[in-house]
């Protein structure tokens, strides 16, 4: 049932396939991938809200957060609000507003981080 490979034109057949298929997907990979490869998971239940709080909770400093993301009609953050326990800190204002901004990939400018009142 099965035939032996042998022969210089066999293995060329072999190679050539292989040639054919590795540009074929490396063609595909090209073609479907945005400027950006990153995606943003959005959901309708406040899910990543509640994921990023639970996040930027746990920095050293920060106490309880709340946050309120905007996005824009693609989908995509426009602006990010912060409040945390620890927000009027000027250090603990700057490391949330920059792994805010890192994380959705936005300007430190679309991010704002507000002092929550202590015991809501």
């Amino acid at each position: 049932m099965f035939e032996k490979i042998t022969g210089k034109e066999n293995f060329i057949k072999i190679i050539t396939v292989l040639l054919i298929a590795s540009v074929g997907i490396l063609a595909l990979s090209i073609l479907t991938e945005g400027s950006d490869s990153r995606k943003q998971i959005i959901d309708g239940d406040g899910g990543s809200e509640e994921q990023l709080c639970s996040v930027l909770s746990g920095i050293k400093g920060v106490g309880e957060v709340e946050v309120m993301v905007q996005y824009n009609e693609d989908y995509t953050v426009a602006g990010v609000i912060v409040t945390a326990e620890g927000g009027s800190d000027p250090v603990i204002a700057n490391d949330l507003t920059r792994g805010v901004a890192t994380l959705y990939n936005i300007p430190v400018s679309s991010v704002i981080v507000f002092e929550k009142e202590q015991g809501e």
